[in-house]
């Protein structure tokens, strides 16, 4: 009765709908200055009238080469409105920008100019006397796509593709076939459209630096044609993978759907709607991805039906986050303090090199201006009825001053976490026998306690011709308990520490119009401090005291890595269709300390001097292994063959060190193996609202340092152990896709499609395959592997408010080494379906509701004790939903979300169905109250 409740009034919440009220059509009495000042904050005033039904106002701004760039319009008293555009967007030759509302029912309604008739502010130099001043027009009538974009010139011209123009004198006169009243997004071309021969160009123009130069890169005054028009449905599309900008890809910012490559994007306020409260929680809603967790509490995250923590590469601000001892990462990072969340599926070593496996996650922190603050507060259900508390705190700040630009930010994450009965674990036996507890009793509970502290800073500073420097650094660390222990039993004081720190210094500077040169110097550590306790208190392994352990058998890991990187990149403009990227990495990563210790012998005795170093083990420290170099070569073309048509070739050569063995198996040196990584990328515009893409791509991955030596000694009670191989080889995938992108209107309402097929060859991955029960032997599969699937999505927007979207995935992984009867890899979801809508009720609060939803899962069938261990966990929905309101007075939004609405219980395997039967238990329902300030 109490579900059908809980249903209904979802369902009641669902139905509701805002009724927007008739108003006069607002509008903005403004004048542009005529010009600004290089490098000086530009402040536009103006006054709102006919404006009762406009709640916000924006002005969207753009620099030479930049996208549109959004601030909010603050009041000052009475109508009056108020914006400053940044410093350092305000660069010769000019800037253009147009003001826009927003009223209550989310409708976007133009204030002052558009997207395709912009205001113009010249920068630098004196006013043309033949440059006209825009004034104050009415709002253009809203009109469907068809009335908007004309249709395509032929025969089609070429347009130059993305990347640096060269600049000319003048512009010349228009093309007699080239369509006259299309809006136009091509980076400020039209700032010169109306100067005179005789006007000035010597002026230098700026170009952003990579982290948010778009692949358009800077036009500046142009000789060439304009580029495609970009629709003003284009403009309008908020998708979570739509028109979102997606840096991964190729280093430059360009649309998700222009890019050559399959990934996904979810800006800010993206987000926001999903009700995601960690990097988790976002991932797992991205078509062909799964997050799942293991006995020891680390998030998993499966690309198209495969998992390794290796072989996903995570980038915070361009840091590799994946250890280098055992390719673990750091990611479950709260959101509150992200930009933006980018997601490639598929191969990405021809850019990033090696790790860029099954897949690449770019976290960008938010660095803007202004200071953000939120608050939240909630939890789970806890015992006795009681709230496991979880709370989470953020500050952050960025200010420019002239050519100065700083910022900084913090996140708090404290969390009491879900609890959940074990029933049985791997020592049930000896437990009850020693009287340890009840036949009744579970053999303990899970904990999800978690501390994080996240802090960065950073500073730029432009020194004119000297170029752009900058410098940044961030700490990371988290204690937090074992979701359960280390392989079978319940540890429930086992206790995991992870600290990271990171730092770098970029410079960035132009060589004329067409050569761009970057450098980046980053130094990265890490350290983790992993305690488990593997029997209960009181535990004993025989009679006599020195084989009864009264804090239980423990063990400890303490493992410390860092990492030196030096890369140089430039981009060249060959032409005004090809633009050539080239660049040189070199990364030295060392393992700083080892240290296992354990509280008992091999023949499971107590150690009289507690924690202490095993007999017979071998240190790593000083091994050929231990260090490991990598020197990477990478060059990517851009070229637009036809103006529908741009190609995309890449392809990174890599030498990485890996030890050498003797017959024996022993490490008696290193070497250096090379990898040939190539891409392939063909995006075609069949037409303006259809695009179509064909991709190739190679990825390589170097076995982790754990995978290679890490061998330790085994009783009869730490078992699960993977036993290191120094003779693995590193693996490869050669992946073939196809992809389209459609976008659809009619009347108000717009429509997004976006469908793609893939297959995936895996040459020599390393799998490990459970042949013992204990311990887990390492090697590569010589046959391979084979994956293949198809991936949808869509979306339908009535308005900036009001949108539901849905994806769905589908993926075979096959070991080709076994028969064909147990080829299939049925570990992770096959299928998985999300589906999101988000609607007003009324003019200040918005209801969202997300659904994740994941095929049954099964056990592998790659060995004996796979087929006799079997297990099947069932297809599960989670719901998540949420109120939250639009900004309150102006500074202030809340933020009411549940997750797991209906508490579904949703289990994932352990290495050990037989001992733990019932699986591993994942979080249940849980809520949050979240306020939000900005200034």
């Amino acid at each position: 009765m109490k579900t059908a409740h809980a249903r209904a009034t979802l369902l009641s919440l669902v139905l509701i709908m805002a009724v927007p009220g008739r108003a006069e059509e607002p509008g903005l009495l403004h004048s542009p200055p005529e010009r600004a000042e290089p490098r000086v904050a530009l402040q536009l005033d103006g006054t709102l009238v006919e404006g009762r039904r406009v709640l916000e106002l924006y002005v969207r701004y753009r620099g030479p080469g930049e996208p549109y760039a959004r601030r909010p319009m603050e009041r000052e008293y009475g109508d009056l409105y108020r914006a400053v555009i940044p410093a350092e967007h305000v660069v010769p030759p000019g800037i253009e920008y147009y003001v826009e509302g927003l009223t209550a029912d989310g409708e976007r309604v133009p204030l002052f100019q558009s997207a395709s008739r912009p205001a113009r502010v010249l920068v630098g130099g004196e006013t043309p006397a033949s440059a006209s001043i825009a004034r104050p027009t009415p709002p253009p009538e809203r009109k469907p796509l068809v009335n908007r974009t004309p249709p395509r010139a032929a025969p089609p011209e070429r347009t130059p593709p993305p990347g640096r123009q060269r600049a000319r004198a003048a512009a010349p006169a228009p093309r007699k076939d080239a369509p006259q009243d299309s809006p136009r997004d091509d980076s400020m071309a039209a700032l010169t459209a109306d100067l005179p021969a005789d006007a000035p160009t010597d002026t230098p123009v700026a170009r952003p630096s990579r982290s948010s130069a778009p692949a358009g890169g800077m036009a500046g005054a142009a000789s060439r044609e304009p580029s495609p028009p970009r629709s003003e449905l284009e403009e309008d599309l908020a998708l979570y993978s739509a028109e979102d900008t997606l840096a991964l890809a190729t280093r430059h910012e360009a649309t998700v759907r222009t890019v050559p490559a399959i990934g996904a994007s979810f800006s800010q306020r993206q987000l926001r709607s999903l009700g995601a409260r960690t990097v988790a929680d976002v991932l797992d809603v991205v078509p062909g991805l799964s997050v799942s967790r293991d006995v020891q509490g680390f998030h998993r995250t499966a690309i198209r039906g495969l998992r390794n923590d290796a072989e996903v590469l995570f980038l915070l601000n361009g840091h590799r986050l994946n250890n280098f001892f055992d390719g673990k990462a750091l990611m479950n990072l709260p959101v509150e303090n992200l930009e933006r969340v980018e997601v490639i599926r598929g191969p990405g070593s021809a850019l990033y090199g090696a790790g860029a496996f099954l897949g690449v996650v770019n976290i960008v922190t938010d660095r803007t201006d202004g200071v953000r603050t939120a608050v939240s507060v909630g939890g789970y259900p806890g015992q006795d009825d009681r709230l496991a508390v979880t709370g989470n705190g953020h500050l952050s700040a960025g200010h420019t001053a002239g050519d100065l630009r700083v910022f900084a930010d913090v996140d708090v994450w404290s969390q009491a976490g879900d609890s959940t009965a074990i029933e049985n674990d791997g020592l049930d036996d000896e437990a009850r026998s020693q009287g340890l507890r009840d036949v009744t009793d579970p053999a303990g509970r899970t904990r999800d306690e978690r501390f994080l502290f996240n802090a960065g800073a950073g500073v730029s500073y432009t020194a004119g011709a000297a170029g752009r420097l900058g410098a940044s650094a961030r700490f990371l660390t988290e204690r937090r308990s074992a979701l359960v222990g280390l392989f079978d039993t319940v540890g429930e004081d086992s206790e995991l520490g992870w600290n990271v720190f990171l730092a770098d210094l970029t410079w960035e500077r132009d060589f004329g119009p067409d050569v761009t040169l970057r450098a980046r110097a980053a130094y990265d550590q890490q350290s983790t401090d992993r305690f488990f306790q593997i029997t209960p208190h009181e535990f004993s392994t025989g009679t006599g005291a020195n084989r009864l352990f009264e804090e239980g058998m423990q063990e400890q890991t303490r493992v410390s890595v860092r990492s030196l990187t030096g890369t140089v990149d430039a981009d060249v403009a060959l032409s005004a269709y090809n633009r050539l990227s080239l660049g040189a990495v070199v990364e030295q990563q060392t393992l700083g300390s080892y240290e296992y210790e354990t509280n008992y012998t091999l023949d499971a005795q107590v150690r009289p001097d507690g924690l202490t170093r095993p007999e017979g083990l071998v240190d790593l420290t000083s091994g050929a292994a231990s260090r490991r170099l990598n020197v990477g070569l990478f060059a990517q073309d851009q070229w637009t063959v036809v103006n529908a048509l741009t190609l995309t070739f890449g392809v990174r050569m890599d030498a990485t060190q890996l030890p050498t063995v003797d017959a024996s198996g022993a490490i008696d040196g290193t070497r250096f193996v090379t990898t040939f990584n190539p891409r392939v990328g063909l995006v075609f515009a069949a037409t303006d609202a259809l695009v179509l893409k064909a991709l190739y791509g190679r990825a390589f991955r170097a076995p982790t340092l754990q995978e290679l030596v890490e061998r330790i000694p085994d009783t009869e009670y730490n078992q699960g152990r993977f036993e290191g191989n120094p003779r693995l080889q590193p693996s490869t995938v050669d992946t073939f896709e196809l992809g389209a992108d459609l976008i659809q209107s009619a009347g108000d309402a717009r429509v997004r499609l976006r469908a793609n097929a893939y297959v995936a060859l895996f040459g020599s991955p390393i799998v490990p395959v459970d042949t013992s029960g204990n311990i887990v032997p390492l090697r590569n599969r010589e046959l391979g592997v084979r994956v293949y699937g198809v991936e949808g999505e869509a979306r339908l927007e009535a308005s900036k408010r009001a949108y539901a979207w849905l994806n769905a995935s589908i993926s075979r992984a096959e070991d080709l080494e076994l028969p064909a009867q147990s080829r299939l890899l049925t570990d992770v979801p096959q299928a998985r379906f999300n589906a999101g809508v988000t609607m007003p009720i009324g003019a200040y609060v918005n209801f969202d509701v997300v659904v994740r939803t994941g095929a049954e899962r099964r056990n592998n069938s790659r060995s004996v004790l796979e087929l006799i261990r079997r297990y099947k966990i069932p297809s599960y929905s989670l719901i998540t939903a949420q109120l939250r309101t639009e900004p309150i007075l102006e500074h202030f939004e809340v933020a009411l979300v549940a997750h797991n609405l209906f508490d579904n219980d949703l289990r994932d395997e352990v290495p050990r169905p037989d001992r733990i039967p019932n699986l591993l238990p994942r979080e249940g329902m849980s809520g949050y109250l979240t306020v939000r300030a900005h200034y």
